[in-house]
């Protein structure tokens, strides 16, 4: 049976699509049906291909948006790490601010002699059996502090004392000065039944003489201030002297040895 010039038409059509092969139905041997049906298919065709021309626009819209999200994203983490870098700043600057208006003033330290008891020097022998003076002494000491700031406790590392006629080393815990106030310690050092060998000797001498014994106290110590929990901690080294000369004579009433004292203070 012959096809129409119609039939034709539409079976060429179908050609040209790719899906037309799924919905190529042949229709009854009648002119209005074949017409009716090739244009149905026609229409759900188009409409197939219509919409499968519009789903790769519609993913990459939705694959665009899906990228400026992640682009917003990275822009507030940024912003975020910005703003906290600003604040760092900021709170740095405060906390040097706030140091130098309330950058504590150096302390004062002094050092007196509060007495010296039991000096005695006598003839002994030393551990080998050797002849020598024998010293035994005990001095004592007051540590005043003043510390001139009114917000912050002044920290006193362990002072380390030394006599003219031997080393003797003080150890002991920190010391710690109030803020704005005034503060004594008092530190006794001394030795007993030391050798002292040829000095001995000159020591007596100038007891004897009338002319005294001197003696030179030397004290060494570090204080600090520990401003904001520790972050600025401004350092001072003191040097303390104190010349002591000794008479040969014994203070019952203040229980100590008679002596004048000339004490100096440097901050180093």
């Amino acid at each position: 049976m012959a096809k129409s010039s119609e039939e034709e038409e539409v079976e060429s059509l179908f050609r040209s699509y790719p899906y037309a092969a799924l919905y190529l139905v042949q229709s009854p041997p009648s002119t209005v049906n074949s017409h009716a049906t090739a244009s149905s298919n026609y229409n759900h065709l188009h409409h197939l291909n219509s919409c499968n021309n519009n789903s790769p626009i519609s993913h990459y819209s939705s694959s665009r948006g899906s990228n400026n999200s992640f682009l917003q994203d990275g822009d507030k983490k940024k912003l975020h790490s910005h703003e906290a870098l600003r604040n760092e700043i900021s709170l740095i600057i405060a906390l040097f601010v706030f140091y130098i208006a309330a950058k504590p003033p150096p302390p004062n330290i002094f050092i007196k002699i509060g007495g010296i008891g039991g000096f005695r020097l006598a003839e002994g022998v030393d551990g080998s059996g050797a002849s020598t003076k024998i010293l035994s002494c005990n001095c004592s000491i007051d540590l005043i502090i003043e510390n001139k700031s009114k917000l912050f406790g002044l920290h006193i590392n362990p002072p380390f004392i030394q006599l003219l006629f031997g080393h003797l080393p003080f150890a002991g815990g920190e010391v710690y000065g109030e803020s704005d106030e005034t503060t004594i310690f008092n530190f006794k050092i001394g030795t007993r039944n030391k050798a002292m060998y040829g000095a001995g000797r000159n020591m007596q001498d100038l007891l004897e003489s009338g002319q005294g014994l001197p003696l030179l106290v030397k004290v060494k110590l570090r204080s600090s201030f520990h401003v904001i929990w520790g972050i600025f901690q401004p350092k001072f080294h003191h040097q303390l002297q104190c010349l002591v000369v000794l008479a040969d004579k014994y203070d019952k009433i203040h229980r100590t040895q008679v002596y004048n004292s000339t004490c100096i203070s440097n901050l180093l």
